[in-house]
């Protein structure tokens, strides 16, 4: 099989979702990431307009975003040469290079601004600004109102992937509402001889979107609650309802409803294992569509999208509805600033935006525009379940009474899921993930740290 993917977003999502998911990254697929180049920002030969773009491994690797990259270059007459670092280095070597001025022009990444050396990067400005979406906005802006990221990938769904024929075949119909549901499905998957859920536990990023899917209703509607967590006067691990979402999502390991290779398994398996019907449901991003369609076109037509029902009520359940999920930033201390700051107004503008959407199809973060871009089956399948349950966002980007306030709470969330399907508690889980965000709030200074 072609690789699907080189090594998928190992340290954000979320957003933060899906890294900082909060968070997360963007799946993708296709050639194997070149080795990071030892050029430095500058044109190459006199009135050449070369542009060194620094990216992660799985965003080189899906080929489809550098495609898109390239051809709107292209039509702009720049230059594109490609720094790409592994998808697990990706916060500390970018935030190394941005303090050592060695970062080249334009950085495409979905890191969140807490995570990235915000202050090394260039302010942005043009008519795109103003039609960012009120969701994705919040996430590309600085404290005092600098637009640092220009949203490019489309607002994406997370859920869970499942294949048509494996329901199916096990007896499975939809809709499932809650947890209970679940599990009585995931047996009758099992019992027909699938695997029924997928998890690609050495990508860093995956296994987080399990939670990030769930736990958002948590906090929606209780100020209380999230005062006292943000003030330190409590901790996840006193939170009932949080415990139960962890015990719930880890119980599917314990009860032998995922993959035995889950360790070792990767982005590019759980595709593989998915479009063959080697599995029954599959956590990810709507935008993994596109490189299941580019690798699985005969098998794409069995494969749908739905919502993660770990809740045990499903008065608790929603559709998450995140932001862009991935950006681009121009780096202050760049020799080619106004070029790339030419060439980042041209990815975003309509013409740039087509290319890209009818490359990886999805829901554009931007509103006012005059062309139609493409969408694919899986977000739209996700909006019609939107239209009888409630819509809501990454715990960490979501907005309570119009503010983020969880934004500086992510606390290397998918580094504690990943910990928990190897071995941790669920209490250790919690607290591993307390003692993150305490830091990161502590070298922030806030209220009660």
């Amino acid at each position: 099989m072609k690789k699907a993917l080189a090594w998928i977003l190992a340290a954000a999502m979320t957003t933060a979702l899906l890294a900082g998911c909060g968070q997360g990254g963007t799946p993708a697929s296709g050639s194997s990431p070149a080795p990071a180049s030892d050029n430095t920002s500058g044109s190459t030969a006199a009135g050449e307009r070369t542009l060194t773009v620094t990216m992660s491994s799985g965003d080189f690797g899906a080929g489809l975003i550098t495609q898109a990259l390239e051809t709107v270059a292209a039509n702009n007459n720049i230059t594109l040469e490609f720094e790409v670092v592994p998808d697990d280095q990706m916060i500390t070597v970018t935030n190394t290079k941005l303090s050592t001025g060695n970062a080249g022009d334009v950085i495409v990444h979905n890191l969140g601004l807490t995570d990235i050396s915000a202050k090394d990067l260039a302010p942005l400005e043009g008519e795109w600004v103003d039609k960012i979406t009120s969701t994705t906005y919040p996430m590309c802006v600085d404290e005092s109102g600098n637009v640092l990221k220009a949203p490019l990938g489309g607002e994406s769904n997370m859920g869970f992937l499942y294949n048509k024929k494996v329901l199916e075949e096990a007896g499975v119909t939809l809709p499932i509402n809650n947890y209970g549901e679940f599990i009585a499905a995931c047996q009758k998957i099992k019992d027909a001889g699938k695997t029924p859920v997928y998890i690609s536990n050495q990508e860093s990023w995956t296994a987080q979107i399990l939670l990030l899917c769930t736990m958002t209703s948590v906090f929606d509607g209780n100020p209380e609650l999230i005062q006292q967590l943000t003030t330190n006067q409590i901790k996840p691990v006193d939170v009932p309802e949080l415990v139960t979402l962890f015990e719930n999502a880890l119980s599917l390991k314990e009860l032998g409803y995922i993959n035995e290779d889950y360790m070792s398994a990767t982005n590019d398996m759980a595709f593989e294992a998915l479009a063959n019907g080697d599995c029954a449901f599959y956590a990810q991003m709507d935008s993994a569509y596109s490189s299941l369609n580019d690798f699985y076109p005969d098998q794409i037509g069995d494969l749908g999208m739905m919502y993660i029902p770990l809740w045990n009520d499903a008065a608790d359940g929603y559709v998450l509805f995140g932001t862009a999920t991935n950006y681009l930033s121009v780096v202050g201390a760049s020799e080619n600033l106004d070029l790339a700051k030419e060439f980042v107004n041209a990815m975003v503008s309509e013409d740039g935006l087509t290319v890209y959407y009818d490359l990886i199809p999805g829901t554009a973060p931007y509103t006012d525009l005059s062309v139609e871009l493409n969408a694919n089956a899986f977000n739209r399948e996700m909006r019609e379940y939107a239209e009888s349950w409630p819509s809501l966002r990454e715990f960490n980007n979501a907005l309570y009474d119009g503010v983020p306030a969880l934004g500086n709470f992510y606390g290397a969330f998918s580094e504690q899921i990943q910990g928990m399907f190897s071995g941790l508690t669920v209490e250790e889980t919690l607290n591993a993930w307390y003692d993150a965000y305490s830091a990161d709030a502590k070298a922030l200074r806030l209220e009660g740290f």
